[in-house]
């Protein structure tokens, strides 16, 4: 009896005494009150046309993902980012609302803040053909608001930025980082995070790290193709994470699944940055993560929501919006029907995810080899006008069609599985 005692110490003290964690990872719910929406019209229509989001379904989609939740009883939930559709502090309410339903189950919940929750000139309410500017939350509102879900006690907060630092669960340290509305994090803040997350190691603690904006370029030239995608000074970043003991980032904004691998410079210590698409955005997604009694694993699945109450078919209805924007957007930039449909159709291929074990994406990338024969000298006008080299946009697609994360180093390129992975955690 003294043995087994003394064996139940032991495991206490050396923590692998602890239980599976369950977590779910929701990112970019943009939810949009119903309230906003005073009476429809003109002026809501054409924000729906223009969005390649399914604004006028996010309240019903995050309030079903908020039962699923409730139903499947996770140990914690996060959100990384983009809680509502321009922060206005209707949506933020009704955010909170649900979120208190988790609390009050006993599901901790933590946020943090994208690039659209602390308020923008799209905030607006709509009455027919006329717009008005909706309330918003400031940085001091959204602390308040979400002070029990990562800013309020039991966690410490770097100066008067929303970055944090709390213990969720035991042998775990989460944190998370306000990377602001453009992706540039302050030295300062940088510098927080790292010594927290070397502090949680040397505790010995795991480190979870969530932020809105990609932590590294999830296909070849992205933070050079679509500015505002990745965190600025991205290598810097990654490097200094990655040398504090991270090897995990959950990340948002993209609005797609997709898990890149990269290493500390001296290629070492792995990191991954694990982003997670919009639950209204095509295809719809959301992450459950497992993390193993002994805290050496993280197992990775994804869900994706395929009917909503009253929209049976909400998959098809996600893609066939995402088609018609991306079609309309390709059509004006590139003047072209035919090059806009395989644009269309790369980008949708790579929002599906694990695109090396699609036979459309390699049928497609086929086709684009093809093409370069036939329609190289037109598209380089066209690229050159946007600055854009013919070298670059066939590295992106080559790298997105085969799912590659490809940074032109030796010894970096990575292909990592976008829907299921376990990740070994190591010390």
């Amino acid at each position: 009896m003294h043995y087994l005692l003394a064996l139940c110490c032991l495991c206490c003290l050396t923590g692998q005494a602890h239980g599976q964690t369950r977590i779910t990872v929701l990112s970019d719910i943009h939810v949009m009150a119903s309230g906003l929406v005073e009476q429809d019209g003109a002026a809501w229509q054409a924000v729906l046309r223009s969005d390649r989001k399914l604004l006028d379904y996010s309240q019903a989609a995050f309030d079903l993902l908020i039962a699923q939740t409730l139903d499947e009883h996770p140990d914690m939930v996060l959100i990384t980012g983009d809680l509502t559709k321009d922060g206005e502090l209707l949506s933020h309410q009704h955010v909170v609302s649900q979120l208190d339903r988790l609390r009050d189950a006993g599901i901790k919940c933590f946020v943090i803040p994208g690039n659209h929750d602390l308020g923008t000139v799209n905030a607006q309410v709509f009455r027919g053909d006329q717009t008005a500017p909706a309330m918003t939350a400031d940085s001091a509102q959204f602390a308040a608001l979400y002070r029990n879900y990562g800013y309020g006690a039991g966690s410490r907060r770097c100066g008067n930025t929303l970055t944090y630092s709390c213990e969720p669960a035991d042998g775990l340290t989460l944190i998370g980082i306000d990377s602001g509305p453009d992706g540039l994090l302050a030295a300062a803040t940088l510098d927080w995070v790292c010594r927290q997350a070397e502090q949680a190691r040397t505790d010995g603690r795991r480190v979870l790290v969530m932020m809105h904006h990609a932590l590294m370029p999830h296909f070849a030239g992205e933070d050079r193709l679509v500015p505002g995608s990745v965190v600025q000074h991205c290598e810097t970043v990654r490097n200094r994470l990655a040398d504090a003991g991270v090897q995990v980032v959950l990340t948002g904004h993209i609005h797609i699944s997709d898990i890149a691998k990269d290493f500390s410079a001296d290629l070492s210590r792995p990191i991954y940055d694990v982003s997670t698409g919009s639950p209204i955005s095509y295809p719809c997604d959301y992450r459950r993560l497992t993390l193993s009694a002994d805290r050496t694993l993280l197992a990775i699945t994804t869900g994706r929501i395929t009917s909503l109450p009253r929209v049976g078919n909400f998959g098809g209805v996600a893609k066939q919006r995402l088609r018609r924007f991306l079609s309309a957007y390709a059509r004006r930039q590139l003047k072209s029907r035919p090059l806009s449909t395989a644009a269309t159709s790369v980008f949708l291929a790579h929002a599906e995810g694990n695109e090396n074990k699609s036979e459309e994406a390699q049928g497609l990338l086929g086709t684009f080899n093809l093409g370069k024969f036939f329609l190289g000298s037109t598209l380089k006008s066209k690229l050159a006008a946007r600055g854009v080299t013919w070298s670059e946009l066939a590295a992106a697609v080559k790298s997105m069609l085969t799912d590659t994360t490809s940074l032109g180093i030796d010894g970096r390129e990575n292909r990592t599985d976008d829907l299921k992975l376990t990740i070994t955690l190591t010390d």
